[in-house]
């Protein structure tokens, strides 16, 4: 499919839409370059909960391809339309992925509605994150499709950060924590993880700005 996103009409659905639609409608290929696109985006937020919940005992890259196998598995139970319901519909299934991988972490096969619940609403801060990071004027319906792209991007962009610099944001900006505890976290004095949050979080505005 060529991209057209730049000659759209504020009415025409984004590439993102048509792909999903060409999905529902059982194209494999639109379903393929969907997830693709994703990719990042879902390893992004397996790696913030892995490491909060099992300290990093499970490679997100192999907890992502889960959730696109059960993607590719399910595509006919989505009934969105939007780029913004595919995201959520992936995190559903990346909670109960993750859930999964948790409870055999702790050795218990009983479904714990609650760490479901946790799962999620982390799941929810760490997406709120990134939507925050995006221009907040980018509203109207011809500006949409370039604010996913960049929300997108964004996730990316962060996956490309070396470990220390994306796991000080991650602690920081996901997690919640005050400087006092990242630095417990990350065994460093909290002079040096403030240092090491302002040089990520300029690294990663270099990478945002990267073709």
């Amino acid at each position: 499919m060529n991209d057209q996103s730049h000659g759209e009409s504020p009415q025409s659905p984004s590439r993102t839409e048509r792909l999903i639609d060409a999905a529902r409608e059982g194209d494999g290929e639109a379903l393929g370059e969907l997830l693709s696109s994703y990719r990042k985006y879902v390893v992004f937020l397996a790696r913030t909960q892995l490491h909060q919940h099992m300290q990093g005992k499970a490679d997100p890259s192999d907890v992502a391809q889960e959730v696109f196998m059960a993607a590719h598995g399910n595509i006919a139970d989505f009934r969105g339309t939007s780029a913004e319901e595919f995201a959520a519909w992936l995190r559903g299934i990346l909670t109960n992925t993750l859930a999964m991988h948790v409870r055999k972490f702790l050795g218990t096969q009983k479904r714990d509605p609650r760490l479901e619940q946790r799962l999620n609403q982390s799941l929810a801060s760490a997406t709120g994150f990134l939507q925050s990071q995006i221009a907040g004027d980018m509203t109207s319906p011809s500006q949409h499709f370039a604010r996913n792209e960049a929300f997108l991007q964004l996730a990316g962009a962060l996956e490309s950060l070396p470990e220390d610099y994306r796991q000080v944001i991650v602690l920081r900006h996901i997690e919640g924590l005050p400087f006092a505890e990242v630095a417990k976290a990350m065994g460093r004095s909290v002079d040096s993880v403030e240092k090491l949050w302002v040089r990520g979080l300029a690294k990663l505005k270099t990478a945002m700005s990267e073709p």
